[in-house]
This record gives structure tokens, sequence and C-alpha cells, in this order.
């Protein structure tokens, strides 16, 4: 006689783990800002004060 394996439940635990990774808007917001918008105004600082935008007369 063959015997099935029994699966143990798991989705209690796949449940807990997905609570405690839940993305709000602020979080998204605020990812987007450093990663998106942050490199850009450092790109600009940097290059303003190198007088990239100076006229050269």
């Amino acid at each position: 006689m063959i015997r099935k394996k029994s699966k143990k439940k798991i989705t209690s635990k796949l449940i807990e783990a997905n609570d405690e990774k839940k993305t709000t808007p602020r979080t998204a917001k605020i990812v987007l800002f450093v990663f998106g918008v942050g490199p850009l105004i450092l790109m600009g600082l940097f290059l303003f004060s190198n007088g990239f935008f100076n006229s050269p007369l």
C-alpha cells in the first residue's frame, strides 16, 4: 500500500510574513523621492557648484 505524505499547513506562516511587509503609500512616496528625485537634485547641485550653468563669457 502506498501512503501519501501529509502536507503541513504553512498558510498561517505566510500570512504572518505578509503582514510585516505591508507597503503603505507613505513609504512608497519616501522611496520614490529618495531613489528618484534625490539623485536628480544631487546631480543638479553638483553641476551648479562646478559652474556648469554659468555662461563662458
